[in-house]
């Protein structure tokens, strides 16, 4: 069984009628539907004790960017010796290489031939927590459980599941297999291997702290209000991309650190992203396709059914060039939430004029972009370390109290479990999550409420 199928007429018209498709999302679930769900779930739980290390033999997707050392064990951005500390080579490493011709946007998934690992490394390599006030860092990384030998399945789903409803998770994992369950869970799992392999609860604690300084102040991901269906916009301006001006982990990094950000702002019925891709003024220096290809990736493998439009403005002659080479490289579902606008009135069809930058076109929100570093003591409840533990045991017994309600399928239960879940997580989330310029700003409060001015 399939949900509705996704061609570029079905994704245009929801904006047309200012309606979102909610076939297959939480609360919208036909009995057949349901039944999968339960069945996903019934095999899911069966697996949880066992070791996460039962999955590190999981199948990667191919392309699947990496980096080559543990994030965890480098210097902290405030240890006075990171400088001279010998650093594992900046390299970042893919499953597969790239047989395109095409270079990578910002260097993911390319084979690096043995002179090219002999470069010296980038310029910009000031990390954010090297120029914030050092009151402003989060505390040294609270691994929890362990090697992959010491923990368990459930703990790798629930570090994964963090202030989401779990159903819309496994739901999400569900559609993106067509409703094939088993499909569902061997999909899932490598999430979780990946989530493991790539630390992700530690990109998660130390924020924007551990981000290259130079790459954040550019502004190439920001995200600001949302588009005519409630999702959350997502800007990229490709003018501002310099794919030599990082080491190729520090965007890994960073491209990570943005998909984990973006959830924050994603909620029951809305779950998806709107991505605006601006290329106004840019030029072929400024591409670098892998950037755009593995955070599709990312998207459709790692947080599936994330993605509801792609939007690409001001389209040059460059663009279509290239656009024509790498289309037939999409997967079928991405390349149909591609659409193009350049005028107000194309614009103004997915993003209200309110809501749009002044910089494109018909645009009336004065929004300009300008990031401001971390301030003294707003991680201070990290620190705390008698609350953390605390809020981490109350989440631990709402995941608990989720699993016993699912086991039995009480309908009834699992919705109050669900909403004792999301609380709990939101109140454990100042204690494991380092603030984001979206905190200082106003935009996210401490229980992790979003609300625009």
């Amino acid at each position: 069984m399939s949900t509705s199928p996704v061609t570029p007429e079905f994704v245009v018209g929801q904006y047309d009628t200012g309606k979102l498709n909610l076939d297959g999302t939480l609360g919208h679930l036909t009995l057949e539907q349901s039944a999968l769900l339960k069945k996903l779930w019934r095999k899911l739980l069966r697996s949880f004790e066992k070791s996460t290390k039962d999955i590190t033999q999981v199948a990667q997707p191919e392309d699947t960017a990496q980096t080559v050392f543990k994030r965890s064990v480098r210097p902290r951005a405030d240890d006075p010796d990171r400088s001279s500390t010998p650093q594992p080579e900046p390299v970042v490493a893919s499953s597969s290489s790239s047989s395109s011709g095409i270079g990578g946007w910002f260097g993911f998934g390319v084979s690096k031939s043995s002179s090219d690992l002999q470069k010296k490394p980038a310029k910009e390599e000031l990390l954010v927590g090297q120029v914030a006030p050092k009151s402003s860092l989060p505390p040294p990384f609270a691994k929890t459980g362990g090697s992959h030998a010491q923990r368990t399945i459930r703990d790798a789903f629930w570090g994964a599941v963090l202030c989401d409803h779990p159903d819309v998770l496994l739901l999400r994992f569900l559609r993106a297999r067509k409703w094939d369950v088993d499909a569902a869970l061997e999909m899932l799992l490598a999430c979780l291997r990946w989530r493991l392999d790539e630390e992700i609860d530690w990109v998660v604690w130390v924020g924007e702290s551990e981000l290259n300084y130079k790459l954040v102040q550019r502004g190439i991901g920001v995200i600001h209000k949302t588009d005519r269906l409630g999702q959350p916009v997502l800007y990229i301006p490709v003018r501002l991309n310099d794919p030599q001006a990082q080491p190729a982990d520090h965007m890994l990094d960073f491209t990570v650190y943005m998909m984990e950000v973006s959830r924050l702002f994603l909620y029951t019925p809305v779950d998806k992203v709107c991505l605006v891709f601006d290329t106004t003024d840019m030029a072929l220096s400024n591409m670098d396709w892998t950037f755009f290809k593995t955070f599709l990736h990312y998207l459709e493998h790692y947080y599936p059914e994330c993605l509801g439009l792609v939007l690409i403005y001001n389209a040059s002659w460059v663009f279509y060039s290239l656009w024509k080479i790498v289309r037939p490289l999409l997967d079928p579902v991405v390349a149909s939430k591609v659409q193009f606008a350049t005028t107000a009135e194309e614009l103004h069809r997915f993003i209200a004029p309110q809501n749009l930058p002044k910089a494109f076109n018909g645009g009336l929100d004065s929004f300009e972009f300008k990031y401001d570093l971390p301030e003294g003591d707003e991680n201070k409840a990290m620190y705390d370390t008698e609350k953390r533990e605390a809020a981490m045991q109350a989440r631990d017994a709402a995941c608990e109290a989720f699993e016993r309600a699912t086991g039995k399928w009480d309908d009834e239960g699992r919705a109050e479990a669900a909403q004792a879940l999301i609380a709990a997580s939101r109140d454990a989330d100042k204690h494991v999550r380092a603030r984001t310029m979206y905190h200082r700003a106003g935009v996210i409060d401490n229980t992790c409420k979003v609300e625009w001015s």
